[in-house]
Parts: C-alpha cells; sequence; structure tokens
C-alpha cells in the first residue's frame, strides 16, 4: 500500500464526471455509473443544476466531490465582512406526539407555553403535532403537523416542457 501505481491500480482513482456542466458519459461508463446516479449525488451536494457544476470527481471510495462555479457559489458572511449571528441547535419540544418535558424545562418553558404557541398555529391537540422544536437562541418556535396540505405526490423524475407535473 505505500506504492501509489500499486494504490491506483488495486483502489482504482478519482474519475471526472462532469465537467464544466458537461456529462462525461464515457467516464460514468467505465465506473459502473449512470445518469440517474450522477443526478442523484448531485442533489445530496445540494446541486440541482448540471450547470453549476465546474468539476464532479468520483472518488475511488464511491463517494462524489463537487466544486461548483464560482459565480453560483453562495455568498458568505466573510465574504460581505459581516459577523453573523451565532446559531445553535433546535430544542425539540414535541415528537411524535409526545412532549419532550426536560427540553421545556431546559429552555425556560412550560406548558401552558406550549399549548399556546399550538394554538396560535391553530393546533388543538398535542396529538396533531409530529415534530415541534425551539431555537435557544432565537426563541423561534417550529411546529410540523401529521396533517399535510400537499396537493399530491410530486415525482421529481417526470419533468414536462420545465414544469413538474
Amino acid at each position: 500500500m505505500k506504492s501509489r501505481p500499486a494504490r491506483k491500480v488495486l483502489e482504482g482513482e478519482p474519475t471526472i464526471v462532469v465537467l464544466n456542466g458537461q456529462i462525461l458519459e464515457d467516464n460514468l461508463r467505465k465506473m459502473h455509473y449512470n445518469i440517474d446516479d450522477l443526478i442523484s449525488e448531485l442533489r445530496q451536494k445540494d446541486v440541482f443544476n448540471l450547470n453549476d457544476v465546474k468539476y464532479a470527481i468520483l472518488e475511488s471510495n464511491g463517494s462524489m466531490s463537487v466544486l461548483k462555479k464560482t459565480d453560483t457559489k453562495p455568498l458568505t458572511p466573510k465574504d460581505m465582512n459581516i459577523s453573523p449571528q451565532q446559531q445553535s441547535l433546535p430544542s425539540e419540544l414535541i415528537v411524535d406526539g409526545q412532549i419532550i418535558y426536560q427540553n421545556l424545562a431546559q429552555n425556560n418553558l412550560n406548558g401552558k407555553w406550549l399549548m399556546d404557541m399550538l394554538a396560535a398555529h391553530d393546533i388543538h391537540s398535542i396529538k396533531e403535532v409530529a415534530y415541534a422544536s425551539i431555537d435557544p437562541l432565537t426563541k423561534e418556535f417550529y411546529v410540523d403537523t401529521y396533517k399535510d396540505s400537499v396537493p399530491k405526490n410530486i415525482d421529481i423524475s417526470d419533468v414536462y416542457k420545465g414544469k413538474l407535473e
């Protein structure tokens, strides 16, 4: 394993599969990869448009590395010379219709406060709630109920004229 040429033979080497937004189909075939696998891996890297990709490299261990084009990278606070607000992990308050009393107490909250917050979201029973949390720093409350109001299931693989059907 100390020999680089031997490692390349035994472990393989990284292969570029997208270059400047263009899929390199021959390289995909050599790696026993298909376009569906490629698109799935790109989505997992928060890339939904191939035109945003400078390089997508299939690593020898099967993972994918993606370098986005410079003009598509998001701005960071550092780029703008500003100090962002600190972030924290949300504290779970309700999971699967069950109150997490320890987390309520750690956030100096009580059951009345929680019921008031649910009522403000037109929720009348804890059993309606799949998940609720609060950000300890910003005090932002998030709630998700079991009742979803999605018009129909969306199959992202079926695109017609640029619109999802």
